[in-house]
C-alpha cells in the first residue's frame, strides 16, 4: 500500500497518515498533549465535574449531554442509563471451537469441541484511531439484550466458553459479571474476557475472579507503553490500564495475557520492550502477543506492520518474555518464526 507522506506539525519530520499529524518521535513528548482533544473528540468529560457522573471506568466522565462511551445520556433533563446488571447493549454469536480469539495458542478452550459463545459489547472507554471494531461507537436502543434471554444462549452443551470483549466490557460490566454468574451457578463454562483493562479496579478483580474460577482467561490488551503516546492512539491514559494488570496478577496470575497491536512507526520495539519488561517483573511466563496492524477506521490509509518492524518487537520481547506469540501473522509471509 502507498501512503502519503506528510510532515509532523512539530518537527517537521514525515509522518505517515492522516489522521495523527505528529510523527511518532513528537508523539511520545510532552507537546503531544496539545494534540490528544483535537484528535479525540470529547476528552474534557475525562473526570470531569458535569450534572451528571460516572464511575465504572478509569474515565470517571461528568456529562450534560452525553457519556463518552454513549452508554448514557440526558434526555429531557434526565439521566437516562441503556444499561445496568440486567440489561446490556450488545451482540453475540457463537464461534466455533478452535476460535481464533487472541489467547487461542495456548487457552485450553482452543482444544475443546464446541463453541465459544462471544458477546460483544457496545460502547468503550477508549477512542483507538486504529479500533478494528468500530462498529461498538453505533450504539442502538435495538440492541438491548435483559439477562434473562442471554443466559439461555449459554446453556447448550455445545457452549464451552464466553468471552467479553467489544468495543471493550468495561463501561457495562456490572451486567457481564452478573450474566457470568448466572450462567456459572448452573453449568461449568470458560469465562474470559478481552479488554483494554480500564475498568474500576473492584469490577475488574470480581470479573477476574470469575475468569479464575472457571479455568478462563483475562487478555489485556496493553497499546503503548509511553504515556503521551497512548493518549495520542487512544485519548486515554494507560494508568489504570497498568494499575489493573498489577492487581490481577497480584490476586489470580494464572488467568493474565496481554496483546500489543504493532501500530507501523509508532508501536515499536521501544514500547514492545518497555511493556515486556513490565511484564516480566512480575513473571515472565505471562504469555504476551504481538498483533500484526491491518489498515482500520481513522487508520485506514496506513500499511500493515512491516516485517522489519514484527521482528524486531518480537526479538526484543523475547529478551524478558519466555512465551511470545505473533497474532495475525497470515498478514505476512515468509517472515520465518
Amino acid at each position: 500500500m502507498l501512503t502519503m507522506l506528510m510532515k509532523c506539525k512539530i518537527c517537521g519530520r514525515e509522518t505517515h497518515t492522516k489522521a495523527i499529524p505528529i510523527c511518532s518521535e513528537c508523539a511520545r513528548t510532552e507537546k503531544a498533549k496539545e494534540f490528544v482533544s483535537v484528535l479525540h473528540e470529547g476528552t474534557n468529560r475525562i473526570g470531569s465535574e458535569g450534572r451528571f457522573k460516572c464511575r465504572l471506568c478509569s474515565n470517571k466522565c461528568g456529562f450534560d449531554d452525553r457519556s463518552l462511551c454513549g452508554l448514557k445520556f440526558v434526555k429531557n433533563g434526565k439521566y437516562v442509563s441503556l444499561t445496568d446488571s440486567n440489561r446490556a447493549v450488545l451482540s453475540y454469536y457463537e464461534d466455533p471451537l478452535p476460535t481464533n480469539c487472541c489467547n487461542s495458542w495456548f487457552c485450553r478452550g482452543s482444544i475443546l469441541n464446541g463453541v465459544n459463545l462471544a458477546i460483544f459489547y457496545y460502547g468503550c472507554n477508549f477512542d483507538c484511531l486504529y479500533c478494528q471494531n468500530w462498529t461498538h461507537k453505533i450504539v442502538s436502543e435495538k440492541n438491548i439484550v435483559r439477562i434473562e434471554d442471554i443466559v439461555e444462549k449459554a446453556m447448550p452443551e455445545r457452549v464451552r466458553c464466553i468471552c467479553h470483549f467489544g468495543g471493550s466490557p468495561e463501561p457495562q460490566l456490572p451486567f457481564a459479571i452478573n450474566f457470568s454468574r448466572k450462567v456459572l451457578k448452573r453449568k461449568h463454562i470458560m469465562v474470559c474476557w478481552e479488554w483494554n483493562g480500564a475498568g474500576r479496579e473492584k469490577l475488574a478483580l470480581k470479573a477476574a475472579k470469575l475468569s479464575w474460577e472457571s479455568g478462563g482467561t483475562v487478555k489485556f490488551d496493553l497499546k503503548a507503553w509511553n504515556s503521551n503516546l497512548h493518549e495520542i492512539l487512544t485519548g486515554r491514559s494507560n494508568e489504570q490500564t497498568l494499575r489493573n494488570f498489577e492487581k490481577v496478577f497480584d490476586r489470580y496470575p494464572e488467568t493474565l495475557s496481554a496483546t500489543t497491536l504493532l501500530v507501523p512507526y509508532y508501536v515499536d520495539e521501544r514500547e514492545v520492550g518497555e511493556i515486556a519488561k513490565f511484564i516480566s517483573s512480575l513473571d515472565s511466563e505471562i504469555p504476551y502477543s504481538l498483533l500484526i496492524f491491518h489498515p482500520d477506521f481513522r487508520l485506514s490509509d496506513m500499511p500493515i506492520t512491516p516485517k522489519r518492524q514484527v521482528l524486531k518487537c518480537y526479538e526484543t520481547a523475547k529478551k524478558y518474555l519466555k512465551r511470545v506469540h505473533i497474532g495475525n501473522l497470515h498478514l505476512l509471509t515468509g517472515i520465518g518464526i
